[in-house]
């Protein structure tokens, strides 16, 4: 029966009095300046139960942290009520640590090749042509405008974003390529002498990938996202460097060459802590000419995150 009132009148007390002065409370936050401050003191006395005590209370702007403090002979018991912020910086931290997590912002640098048919790096001969030097083509993606959709936690989401890509592959000088109609085919470059020969295609990309974490520590997590890539064709071009007859000369095309306008990609992205390696490959032709061979991209490298 003795806890009972005293529980009752310790609620009694918080119930009727404000909060506590800043000077008796080393946890209270100070009082920012032009508010009104209102001290008030109670006493907290129970006669069976031997329980005497003074309750400060301290009234600041609805603004500001309020505290009640209940002082004992040998204690005393100190109550703060959250700031109006509080609730914010909470909401700030979770998306901080969900976005700590996702792995897209950032910059993919890798090197990119042409698949055959079957998906392997045995090229139809009609399309030998196409193979290029691997240790000069390059793959580079900036990846930006994340978005994650938490389905366990930070464990297991579902995260997408936007993606600009350029795909660069680089050839030999021995033949030039042909654009013509609805075929791409390669002739002998004759008496030139060729120093670039490139091919540029450039995307704006869409990813949906479903991505796991091992742990919600990122300097502790192994990862793993896969899903798929859609993208758009925005530009291509095809350029050539050589020189004929003493003279330096280059060679540019853009426009209509043939390529697949609406594509896609299957994507895979593997990492622990902050590094991250990718791969992925075609699932659409490069090419949608009727007399060209189907080819698939594919890429592969590292992932910066930024």
């Amino acid at each position: 029966m003795k806890n009972v009132l005293t529980t009752l009148a310790l609620i009694i007390s918080i119930s009727v009095f404000g909060q506590v002065p800043a000077g008796q409370d080393s946890t209270q936050k100070p009082a920012p300046k032009d508010t009104t401050m209102t001290i008030q003191k109670g006493e907290l006395k129970i006669e069976n139960g031997k329980i005497k005590g003074d309750v400060y209370t301290q009234t600041v702007d609805s603004n500001y942290v309020d505290t009640t403090r209940i002082e004992l002979k040998n204690a005393y018991i100190t109550i703060v009520s959250k700031e109006s912020s509080d609730d914010d910086d909470w909401e700030d931290d979770k998306k901080e640590s969900k976005y700590a997590l996702t792995w897209w912002n950032g910059i993919d640098l890798g090197v990119n090749g042409i698949l055959s048919e079957n998906h392997d790096f045995n090229l139809q001969e009609d399309a030998e042509f196409l193979e290029p030097k691997y240790g000069k083509s390059r793959y580079i993606s900036f990846n930006f405008a994340q978005a994650k959709v938490n389905i366990a936690n930070n464990y297991f989401g579902i995260t997408t974003g936007l993606s600009f890509q350029i795909y660069n592959w680089k050839y030999s000088g021995a033949n030039d390529f042909v654009f013509s109609g609805d075929s791409l085919f390669s002739v002998p470059s004759g008496e030139k002498n060729v120093t670039k020969n490139k091919l540029r295609a450039s995307y704006l990309a869409v990813p949906l990938m479903l991505e796991f974490n091992t742990s919600l520590d990122q300097d502790r997590a192994f990862h793993i996202s896969a899903g798929v890539i859609g993208k758009v064709l925005i530009g291509n071009m095809y350029k050539q460097k050589y020189e004929l007859d003493g003279n330096d000369r280059k060679a540019t095309l853009k426009g209509d060459m043939g390529f697949t306008r609406w594509s896609a990609d299957a994507l895979v992205r593997v990492g622990y802590r902050r590094l991250t390696l990718f791969a992925q490959v075609g699932l659409v032709p490069l090419f949608d000419n009727a007399n060209t061979s189907d080819v698939y991209t594919f890429s592969s490298g590292f992932f910066i995150k930024v």
